[in-house]
């Protein structure tokens, strides 16, 4: 797999996250929405929102250098109010789908925010079963899932706590081991490859 990347928006990346939210809301609500007049696919107010939500960060995810996806990841959270914080939009190209591209960006972004979170999914969106294993996975302690509406929709609300990931001890360089050693190499070293 080709690197994954996760950054927060810049200027130059907003055309393209503005395109790829036509794929995004297509991909989510099929025949619910029409495309306006312009071309754009889905209601002018929800690309506007989407833009200038209170509390916004906006990432955008590459792979190999490509584009693959976008996140929106907002505090205060929708349904939980300032006491958490919510991924409030998330896609990533069909292509790069059950590759581990996904997980890596949600767990990388419930690591740049621990604490409280909220992720609610529309109850028809099959990306519920995702989320219920990213999120078990990265929770720390109890998991709560509810229902809730907004409207005309459902959604699938899964409330959970995060913690920061340990700290990474420091590379230690292939020189400076063998300095540790004396200069001896290890005997796995010169082993060569396994039979196993």
């Amino acid at each position: 797999m080709a690197r994954i990347t996760l950054r927060p928006l810049r200027s130059v990346d907003v055309a393209i996250v503005r395109r790829l939210l036509h794929l995004y809301l297509y991909d989510l609500g099929g025949e619910r929405w029409d495309v306006e007049a312009d071309g754009a696919y889905g209601p002018p107010g929800w690309h506007r929102r989407f833009w200038r939500r209170r509390g916004s960060h906006h990432f955008i995810v590459r792979v190999g250098g490509r584009p693959a996806g976008f996140a929106l990841v907002r505090d205060p959270a929708d349904f939980a109010g300032t006491d958490a914080t919510e991924i409030s939009e998330f896609f990533v190209l069909r292509k790069y789908r059950r590759r581990g591209v996904g997980t890596r960006v949600a767990r990388a972004l419930f690591a740049r925010f621990p604490g409280r979170w909220e992720v609610a999914v529309i109850t028809w969106n099959p990306a519920r079963r995702f989320w219920r294993s990213v999120i078990r996975r990265a929770a720390v302690g109890r998991v709560v899932a509810r229902r809730r509406r907004r409207g005309d929709l459902t959604f699938v609300v899964w409330y959970f706590t995060t913690a920061r990931p340990p700290a990474r001890a420091p590379a230690v360089s292939r020189a400076a081991r063998r300095r540790r050693s004396g200069g001896r190499r290890s005997r796995s070293a010169g082993a060569g490859p396994s039979s196993a």
